[in-house]
């Protein structure tokens, strides 16, 4: 497999080139065009129909965006490019909203005297759609908040045909408006960090530094973005925070209320919203002077990092990332305190496929996007891990996420 050529930002410090004049939305034209290129799929593959119940997938065809609860709600897109639209009472006017659907269908509530899931069927039926030429991402709405079905099978009599891949090959690589979101995303989530960063003092708690920094950036936001939303899963726009103290040996430590102190390892992370698009940027952080037991460590996760990003590039599988990765690991003896893989992709969704995994045959291709962040984890010292937002280039990769790497620019002065 050819190797990375190219790394179009620095490795060692994680500048990435800057956005100019970025786009922040997605166009109608663009929603239409994926819808036809699943079209295209469904026709190749015999189907009449494709019903869409995963949320992230639903957005991504319509540009419909919403917070899923017990009320069903389906994508469906039938022959000719029909797209419709199911969705409760409480969604009419911001599914109506979104242009780039044929019809909206409202039901009023679930469960209801008559299912929502019957109006699905009804769909399928008025546009002769053969249940065995009927394809889905899913048999039906995953159960959510108390949800209890049915299946689309039990009501079509015909298990739908597994037709998920039509829409999640076509997400894997991103178009260069959705590299424009999510460079905007890197950013607004870099300009969020600095911030925090300067913030962080001994003696307060972890939100007592990082919430009133992140509530500046979101003012910031609103102010130089006329007419941005937050539109993605999370809800808040933007996030910048971090995790201090042992509790950051656990990779999703939640532990929080810790209090800032002298010798405390810090793990941060920060990401923003543009039109449903996400980025990560983490750091490691040291408070006051770091420990030869810490800088060992970091130094041992920086090398981790800098290897993946050197070896990424098109034409190199995903497992070869990790594998690369772990065998550093080996040579630095830190092999045993690693507990994830180097990264996943990440898009509409903070964590999506293909995954930088030794068990993920994707080849990476140009317009794939990664966080890419191996990490060393250690009981009785801290975890040490930083994220970058990478996306392959034709020859090479970049890092959009434009914030230090070394630690001499990581420390925190008490």
């Amino acid at each position: 497999m050819p190797r990375t050529k190219k790394v179009a930002s620095s490795a060692a410090t994680g500048m990435a080139a800057p956005s100019s004049q970025p786009d922040m939305s997605i166009s109608t034209q663009e929603y239409a065009d994926r819808r036809d290129a699943v079209g295209a799929g469904m026709e190749a593959a015999g189907l009449d129909a494709l019903c869409v119940f995963y949320p992230a997938r639903i957005a991504y065809l319509s540009g419909f965006h919403h917070i899923p609860t017990e009320r069903p709600i389906v994508l469906v897109l039938g022959p000719n490019h029909h797209s419709a639209l199911v969705v409760p009472a409480v969604e009419k006017e911001h599914a109506e909203s979104t242009s780039s659907i044929d019809r909206v269908e409202v039901y009023f509530e679930y469960p209801g005297a008559e299912h929502p899931m019957e109006r699905v069927v009804l769909i399928l039926a008025e546009i002769n759609a053969n249940a065995r030429r009927t394809g889905a991402d899913h048999d039906g709405c995953v159960p959510y908040w108390g949800y209890r079905g049915p299946r689309l099978s039990d009501l079509t009599g015909q298990r739908p045909i597994d037709a998920e891949m039509l829409v999640e090959s076509l997400r894997r690589v991103k178009s260069a408006a959705e590299i424009s979101c999510i460079q905007l995303s890197c950013d607004w989530a870099a300009r969020a960090h600095r911030r925090m960063h300067a913030a962080i003092e001994t003696g307060k708690t972890e939100m007592e530094c990082y919430m009133p920094c992140a509530a500046e950036t979101l003012q910031e936001m609103v102010r130089e973005m006329p007419g941005w939303r937050p539109r993605g899963f999370n809800g808040s726009g933007l996030t910048a925070m971090f995790v201090g103290g042992r509790s950051t040996a656990m990779p999703h430590g939640f532990v929080k209320g810790h209090g800032i102190r002298e010798g405390d390892v810090l793990v941060s992370g920060a990401g923003a919203d543009i039109d449903g698009y996400q980025s990560e940027l983490e750091r490691t952080m040291i408070v006051g002077e770091p420990s030869p037991e810490q800088e060992h460590a970091f130094a041992a996760m920086l090398a981790l990092q800098t290897r993946a990003i050197e070896v990424m590039g098109p034409g190199v599988t995903a497992g070869e990332v990790e594998l690369a990765t772990v065998a550093l690991a080996e040579e630095l003896g830190v092999q045993d305190s690693l507990r994830h893989h180097v990264g996943h992709s990440i898009g509409l969704e903070g964590h999506e496929a293909p995954f930088l995994d030794r068990g993920d045959e994707a080849v990476l291709e140009p317009g794939m996007v990664f966080t890419v962040e191996p990490g060393v984890y250690i009981k009785e010292l801290g975890g040490f891990r930083h994220s970058d937002t990478v996306v392959i280039t034709e020859d090479g990769c970049r890092v959009m996420t434009d914030y230090p790497r070394e630690l001499k620019d990581l420390i925190i002065r008490p």
